[in-house]
């Protein structure tokens, strides 16, 4: 799993996950489509929800309900807002995950249930968040 735009201003007292510096403003242009790159992000799958409005780091110029919520594809993991700096700010995005999208015809394909728990688990551990063994999801026995 690769965790992409945690960005180190969002969170600059938390977990290690949010190492990325903050892209500069049209760092990514012309490398994407940010028509077809929000398209995909926001079709991510969801696999940790959280309560909150985020505010833009870059140029405070929107909220987003939500925003550290984490969507994925299976393989990537991102924040719900990072469509919005893509659409406000055309950032720069690691290659892979553009080539990831592009692979894919910038669709998210169909994840088993299993594996978004298993993601949504390490998500979770990621971000400093502890399980209770009573509540946690749980991977089926096999």
């Amino acid at each position: 799993m690769k965790f992409v735009g945690f960005y180190q201003d969002m969170n600059p007292e938390g977990p290690s996950l949010y190492s990325e510096s903050t892209p500069s403003i049209n760092s990514g242009a012309p490398e994407y489509s940010s028509q077809e790159v929000r398209r995909y992000l926001h079709s991510g799958h969801p696999v940790l929800d959280v309560m909150e409005s985020t505010t833009d780091v870059i140029g405070q110029a929107f909220h987003v309900p939500g925003g550290s919520s984490i969507l994925t594809d299976g393989s990537f993991a991102w924040r719900v807002d990072l469509a919005s700096y893509v659409e406000h700010y055309s950032i720069a995005l690691p290659s892979d995950f553009l080539e990831f999208m592009s692979s894919n015809n910038f669709k998210v394909a169909h994840v088993p249930k299993d594996r978004l728990l298993e993601i949504s688990v390490a998500v979770s551990s990621a971000l400093g968040f502890h399980t209770d063994s009573g509540a946690a999801p749980r991977a089926p026995h096999k």
